[in-house]
């Protein structure tokens, strides 16, 4: 999970779609929580990926900046592609204006918006007050590492009404270039709670087909989606929902690959992003390191089978600015 991102572009994504004559194919049978919740038949069709190819070329750089994003910094700087949150504060009084999205996106720059899809963050416009004493069906404990932030459970149709619609709505008009998706990895945790794993993941692929599909067929078939972390779930769900995952996609963004990571996790996620950049979808990597190891990090990036963006970023984590790449 990511905290609470230089010349400007010189070349422009190109964008080569194709878009699929229909959503057909076998359906996958609708998911049951085990409280109720559900992907109902009525919304079954939204989760077949509405595209069968997609190619986005490979950005030069990359950053990522959550805190108190400042557009014009942004828009001066030499990076192809940024992540910002929809707000500079992550409140609805501080959202980002289309003139400041603009601002940003000035040269070519993609601007993506942080969006968390698998916890409910109680600073956020479509939080209810009365949540925290009576909790609706899909919200679950709070998160002990991010204190405000809530699991959620993520197939239930309150959480996508509720909250990930009109966020979604929000970033749509702002006129961000798609979105970057955290906690996907929220399949794992409600695995150790005691459902069924090829389910959990089943459901989170089901969720970021069907957001894709919202914001494409909203915004434009060129939006841009981008999952951060789970790589697990390449192996952790049935071939037909992974399919479908990496047609929905573009590219997927991983934290702490290289560096404060066992040997043993560092390989295993190594190879699961094989298979997405042997796909075509390449991969933006995030080390929280200091300065002073950047030639380490570029010699451990040489030594990977696939050729990752890569950014530096403080080791707080704090995401807080423009770190700089450059010892």
């Amino acid at each position: 999970m990511v905290g609470r991102f230089s010349l400007s572009c010189a070349i422009l994504f190109a964008v080569i779609v194709v878009i699929s004559a229909g959503c057909g194919g076998v359906r996958e049978s609708a998911k049951h929580g085990e409280e109720g919740g559900t992907v109902s038949d009525a919304t079954e069709r939204d989760v077949q990926p509405v595209r069968q190819v997609r190619i986005v070329p490979r950005p030069d750089s990359w950053a990522i900046w959550l805190q108190k994003a400042q557009p014009q910094v942004v828009a001066a700087s030499a990076t192809d592609l940024v992540v910002v949150d929809y707000s500079a504060d992550g409140t609805d009084a501080h959202a980002f204006t289309p003139a400041e999205v603009a601002l940003m996106q000035r040269g070519g720059r993609k601007v993506l918006c942080y969006f968390s899809i698998g916890e409910a963050e109680s600073y956020r416009f479509y939080w209810n007050a009365q949540w925290k004493e009576a909790p609706p069906a899909f919200l679950g404990a709070e998160n002990p590492d991010w204190p405000e932030n809530y699991k959620v459970k993520y197939w239930h149709e309150q959480w996508w009404d509720l909250a990930l619609k009109p966020y979604m709505d929000r970033i749509l008009a702002a006129g961000f270039d798609g979105v970057y998706l955290d906690i996907v990895d929220a399949y794992w945790y409600w695995f150790e709670q005691g459902r069924e794993l090829e389910t959990c993941a089943s459901d989170m692929i089901r969720l970021v087909v069907r957001i894709g599909n919202y914001l494409r067929q909203k915004g434009g078939a060129d939006l841009i989606i981008c999952p951060q972390n789970a790589e697990g779930i390449f192996n952790d769900a049935p071939e037909e929902a992974v399919t479908r995952y990496l047609k929905a996609i573009d590219m997927i963004g991983v934290e702490s690959l290289l560096f404060n990571v066992t040997p043993e996790d560092s390989t295993y996620r190594t190879e699961m992003l094989a298979r997405a950049a042997n796909a075509g979808k390449f991969v933006l990597n995030i080390e929280y390191i200091p300065l002073e190891r950047m030639d380490e990090y570029r010699r451990a990036l040489s030594a990977l089978p696939f050729a990752p963006v890569p950014y530096r970023a403080e080791p707080d984590r704090a995401l807080d600015g423009l770190a700089s790449q450059r010892p």
